[in-house]
């Protein structure tokens, strides 16, 4: 028999974190601007777009599938970006400086290759992990127990060697786990992981919760010269970045999962872990801490120490891991982990074991250190060397049930989140207001265009079966109808003139009904534009007058 004990965590990542989702924000199907990503789905951005900008889309669809089409996509749906936002399922926080590198590079080339081919400008988005039904980030949990094993392994190799019997071994990692744990391959059930459980940590107020787009950069860990001249990281020299989606920092306890452990209500089996290493929250929080709190510091120390630095956001560090944090640090009631992309190599390596290939020149042999001579951070700015920040950096704080949390004092500018989700709101609204209103026009314009054309094709059914002389009298009488509709009175003009050619033409040609008919609607013409002079007046009402008798012989 096993029974479950759970406990709840709260989580404020420190630090921008990145856990990858597999997939991308692809440049043809986002846009930015005023500071956000937008995010669209193909379909409803078809159905956003007027019919005359889905023919011009379905146009550059129709070529030949190059990057110039690409290119093209591209700067289309940011000429098109208003009506897409209206209908975008997704926004990202996104700096000045990312969206100024957005609009230099949408829809253009990046560089020409030493052979004359064209580069594309890479604007993909890494996507961190997401509830795949809400769209909202999440921690998966997966991420946050493999970090919380590192550090127990840590801790249960205490900082020893590499035993010499694994040295050279291929799977020297997994036989040490092994070893260390006290299970054989196999023989799962007596790893002591199998015991813990996690939850996907997702966001407590979706309201408040941020994701932002930051720049990952590679810098040298240790100030190199060459000649007096400052030599850059490998990853600097070739201009490599990445764009991530990253969780925004300092978002005091907001995200929250589940630790779960298994217990075995008191009986012992050979299918359960030594009960040295049944673990419990509190020490998990010990190995934590004696492994990623010194990281931390350290971390923060060398990033000072070489200027990369954001001191603003260490100095909201320092005053939030203080005070009442500052005791549950202590007492092993919270705990800190390194999660995600670019988490360093020696926070996902083992003390006294660390073994760092380091890559050096192009024929060169590669380097073991036991410690990484660069480091990948956060940036606003794809060449910045101040006001970096570390990546993947978390506060875990263990609770049980409704047991209250410390105080816990909020960075001054936590307020931005919500007034940018504020902001995006209100726009989206009257974006898609403003989008349904031009939807409605346009669908009353082809409600109007069709009766049109339904009208006309009527007529031209009517006209086609009526006589010669029927068909006269009904365009002699839409000249009527519509000068009437515009007033006009021209006794000279189109509509007398036509007139007075149908009364001669109808004068022994045309049969008794349709001269009857022309010469009712001869009268009603000339009570409306007037008579002509006594003299043609006297004619024209002749005129009526045969044709009326015409019909009467």
């Amino acid at each position: 028999m096993s029974l479950d004990q759970h406990w709840q965590l709260a989580i404020t990542p420190l630090a921008p974190v990145h856990l990858g989702s597999g997939q991308d924000y692809e440049p043809t199907g986002y846009v930015i601007d005023e500071e956000t990503l937008y995010e669209f789905d193909g379909i409803a951005a078809l159905k956003a777009l007027p019919e005359q900008e889905r023919t011009k889309l379905s146009g550059i669809l129709d070529g030949k599938p190059t990057q110039d089409m690409l290119r093209r996509v591209q700067s289309f749906f940011h000429a098109n970006r208003e009506r897409l936002i209206a209908v975008s399922r997704r926004c990202v926080q996104v700096n000045a400086t990312v969206e100024a590198f957005y609009r230099e590079r949408i829809g253009q080339v990046a560089q020409q290759e030493a052979r004359g081919q064209a580069v594309q400008n890479r604007l993909e988005i890494e996507r961190t992990a997401f509830n795949p039904y809400s769209g909202a980030p999440i921690l998966p949990g997966s991420g946050l127990k493999g970090a919380i094993r590192t550090a127990l392994l840590d801790h249960a190799n205490d900082g020893d060697p590499l035993p010499a019997d694994l040295r050279g071994d291929r799977n020297a990692n997994l036989k040490l786990q092994q070893r260390l744990f006290g299970y054989q391959a196999g023989k799962f059930e007596l790893d002591p992981m199998r015991l813990i459980r996690i939850s996907d940590a997702s966001t407590v107020d979706p309201d408040t919760a941020a994701t932002q787009v930051r720049f990952a950069v590679n810098r040298k860990k240790t100030e190199v010269r060459v000649g007096g001249r400052l030599v850059d990281s490998q990853a600097e020299q070739r201009g490599l970045y990445q764009l991530l989606e990253c969780l925004a920092p300092l978002q005091t306890r907001g995200f929250r999962a589940q630790l779960s452990v298994q217990q075995n209500g008191g009986i012992e089996s050979r299918h359960w872990p030594d009960a040295s290493l049944r673990f419990n929250p509190t020490s998990i929080a010990a190995a934590c801490n004696r492994f990623y709190l010194p990281a931390l510091q350290r971390e923060m120390a060398l990033l000072h120490d070489r200027g990369y630095l954001d001191e603003c956001w260490a100095d909201d560090v320092r005053e939030l891991l203080s005070g009442p944090l500052a005791e549950s640090l202590s007492s092993d009631r919270a705990f800190v982990l390194r999660v995600g992309r670019h988490s360093g190599a020696e926070s996902v390596t083992l003390n006294g074991i660390r073994q760092i290939k380091i890559m050096k020149a192009r024929g060169e042999q590669p380097d073991t250190l036991d410690h990484a001579k660069t480091i990948w951070l956060a940036s606003d700015e794809r060449l910045a060397q101040r006001d970096l920040l570390p990546f993947g950096w978390v506060l875990v704080e263990v609770h049980e049930g409704d047991d209250g949390l410390p105080p816990m004092t909020s960075p001054e500018h936590s307020g931005e989140v919500v007034a940018w989700r504020a902001k995006v709101s209100e726009r989206r609204t009257r974006l898609l207001a403003e989008l349904a209103q031009a939807q409605a026009r346009a669908a009353e314009a082809e409600t109007e265009r069709q009766r049109v054309e339904r009208e006309q094709a009527e007529r031209e059914a009517r006209l086609a079966s009526l006589s010669d002389e029927a068909r006269k009298l009904e365009s002699l009488r839409e000249l009527f109808r519509r000068d009437q509709a515009a007033g006009i009175k021209l006794a000279g003009g189109e509509l007398a003139n036509a007139l007075v050619g149908l009364l001669k033409e109808a004068e022994n040609d045309w049969p008794a009904a349709e001269s009857h008919a022309l010469a009712e609607l001869a009268e009603a013409i000339y009570g409306h534009i007037g008579w002509p002079a006594p003299k043609k007046k006297r004619e024209r009402q002749a005129q009526i007058a045969a044709l009326f008798a015409k019909r009467a012989s």
